[in-house]
């Protein structure tokens, strides 16, 4: 169903205040100011979407993504205090947003059809071994944590692939996920990326727009037949 004039205003402040507060983030931490003040505001994008899905869905898809959007945000905040040992926690609130998004996805998933499908979940599966393999060396107490959070997010990103829907832009928001991840542990724990916090959060925020709005399309209250962000 079309969206009205007064909806597509209402997705473009959504849409706005996200890249607003998004772009604000990344100008602060390319410009290495820390404090409340920018943790606050790295949860506010994510807390936007949150806002979205509780607004546009209903029923499992709600609870789901809004499981997922509430785990998000609290990993924002703990990844971005100055505290090492918040990491593990950081961590554990993403998976357990995955988790939300594991659930939503593979019920929704079908058997990979067409050879494409087939073709990208093996490489799902083996780029996620490749990364377990590739972080063997890093402080046990981490490893398991680590390889526990690859196996989900693997997961999830299969989960979209798999989820019927007229274009992939839920896939290619999931895949995005990955790939922050990656760009957030290897600067981590292997070598320092030029650039890289600002790499990967740029990422995770395109990602969270990405598979919302994707969502959106597949399971709003207004469903629409495009995925579209800004509505013209």
């Amino acid at each position: 169903m079309e969206m009205n004039p007064a909806e597509k205003n209402q997705i473009r402040w959504f849409v706005l205040v996200f890249a607003a507060s998004a772009v604000a983030f990344l100008a602060l931490l390319a410009s290495d100011v820390v404090g409340v003040g920018r943790t606050l505001l790295k949860a506010v994008p994510v807390g936007t979407l949150l806002v979205l899905v509780l607004r546009e869905m209903r029923g499992f898809a709600r609870i789901c993504l809004g499981g997922a959007m509430a785990g998000s945000v609290c990993g924002d905040i703990l990844l971005d205090l100055p505290y090492q040992n918040l990491f593990v926690f950081g961590l554990l609130a993403f998976l357990i947003a995955h988790l939300f998004f594991n659930v939503l996805f593979f019920r929704h998933a079908k058997r990979p059809a067409a050879g494409y499908e087939k073709v990208l979940t093996g490489g799902l599966i083996g780029f996620g071994g490749v990364m377990i393999w590739l972080f063997s060396g890093i402080t046990p107490a981490l490893y398991g944590p680590v390889v526990a959070y690859i196996v989900v997010i693997i997961s999830m990103s299969i989960g979209a692939l798999l989820v019927p829907s007229e274009n992939r832009f839920l896939f290619l928001g999931a895949f995005l996920f990955v790939l922050s991840d990656l760009v957030l542990a290897v600067n981590k724990f292997l070598v320092t990326i030029p650039n890289g916090r600002i790499i990967n959060i740029t990422l995770y925020f395109i990602a969270q727009l990405v598979i919302i709005m994707a969502a959106r399309s597949i399971w709003g209250v207004r469903r629409v037949g495009t995925l579209s962000p800004l509505p013209a």
